[in-house]
């Protein structure tokens, strides 16, 4: 059975937010929280921070994040010119941060977060604690929020994405094998 069936047939919460609103079918069809083939999907969208940058310890649960920018996702890292910027310009690690509490309806069940991609490369975190790096920001991906112990049931939370735009030889197209832009953003299910 592939992920995508497994969701579908579980009673599964995905905790998520589409940074293309609407992009999700349960998101189209239903009101947040709803259930939903046999899950209960909660849209993230809104409530993000985020940073330019990639500050030490910016993904940590106690991090003060109250100078970082209030975002909606889908997001883009940088706003460019028609002409005139360089490679440079939009090639950098940034930070998004978004605090939750789990609902009481999610107590005892699994719980994932969707994206729908994250351009180039990605670092979740949860309170502190690494999720794991997705590689690419053409195909979505999912972690576990109830895998560990790192998920606080009844108190509040934190996800924190540490987005790698560079271009790195590990992630297509870069490494000459294709010639094309690539600008970095976060984006959500």
């Amino acid at each position: 059975m592939d992920r995508r069936e497994f969701i579908k047939t579980t009673g599964t919460l995905v905790a998520g937010a589409t940074l293309v609103p609407g992009a999700f079918a349960a998101e189209r069809d239903a009101p947040a929280g709803e259930e939903v083939s046999g899950r209960t999907v909660l849209p993230m969208n809104r409530g993000w921070l985020y940073s330019h940058t990639a500050e030490d310890g910016a993904t940590g649960r106690e991090f003060n994040d109250a100078h970082f920018e209030h975002v909606v996702v889908p997001h883009t890292n940088i706003k460019l010119p028609w002409h005139g910027f360089t490679e440079k310009d939009y090639t950098f690690i940034s930070t998004y941060r978004r605090h939750f509490k789990l609902p009481e309806s999610a107590m005892g069940r699994r719980v994932f977060v969707d994206f729908e991609g994250v351009m180039t490369a990605s670092t979740v975190w949860l309170n502190g604690h690494k999720l794991g790096e997705y590689k690419g920001g053409y195909t979505p991906f999912s972690f576990e929020l109830t895998a560990g112990p790192q998920l606080d049931p009844s108190g509040d939370n934190v996800l924190a994405v540490e987005v790698d735009s560079t271009e790195r030889p590990d992630i297509p197209p870069f490494g000459y094998e294709i010639d094309y832009l690539t600008f970095g953003g976060c984006e959500e299910s």
